[in-house]
């Protein structure tokens, strides 16, 4: 989680969730452990915790003590979409690729932006080791939706070019679906179609989703 989402959160719902490190960081990594003695498990994630500082794989971190401060910690991650809605329009993409690549394209999205749409925030989010993020673009209220003419396909040409993929936990559906061959190829397309029938040679399974028209 970049630390513009985290300021998006603190911003827009300050009720609702407070800083939890001293300092300002570029990013945040919430990890949350389960086992059968809530002791043990807690001088392991210290330990880790001490461990990963001590290294200089993190600048700084904390560790709930209690069900009350993970649930604090939790609400910096889960209520980012509320903050953006709350913030005005959001245009969302949930995508893939691989790991080392993931947060440059929020870099990229926001050099692209900038020019047209000075106002528009790009923050992004998501599970580091799945390679999964969701990207967001949040503009004011009273924006047009005008702007996802220009981010929109710069963001599956750059998926494209890395070999990601437009949809990473949500599945194409009907949204999407006209954009899968720019992601995929033609002949990606041509396969999963032919897969598609051979599995489902009526057409009854979920139609009209995944798959673009032929």
């Amino acid at each position: 989680q970049d630390r513009q989402s985290v300021e998006m959160v603190l911003t827009e719902l300050k009720d609702l969730a407070r800083d939890p490190l001293p300092e300002e960081h570029a990013f945040y990594v919430l990890v949350e452990t389960h086992g059968s003695v809530a002791e043990h498990d807690q001088e392991k994630l210290e330990l880790f915790m001490e461990t990963a500082v001590t290294e200089g794989c993190v600048q700084d971190g904390v560790v709930a003590q209690d069900e009350k401060q993970a649930e604090g910690l939790w609400r910096l991650r889960e209520k980012v979409p509320m903050a953006l809605m709350k913030r005005g329009r959001v245009f969302r993409y949930d995508l893939s690729m691989p790991m080392h690549t993931m947060y440059a394209l929020v870099e990229d999205l926001r050099a692209h932006v900038a020019p047209s749409f000075p106002e528009a925030e790009v923050v992004g989010f998501g599970h580091v080791l799945e390679g999964s993020l969701n990207l967001n673009v949040s503009v004011p209220k009273d924006h047009d939706a005008s702007i996802a003419s220009v981010i929109q396909p710069f963001i599956y040409d750059w998926i494209a070019g890395k070999g990601g993929s437009i949809s990473a936990e949500y599945g194409v559906g009907t949204l999407r679906s006209g954009h899968l061959a720019q992601a995929k190829g033609a002949e990606s397309i041509v396969m999963m179609r032919a897969l598609k029938n051979i599995l489902d040679p009526k057409g009854i399974l979920n139609p009209y989703k995944l798959l673009p028209p032929s």
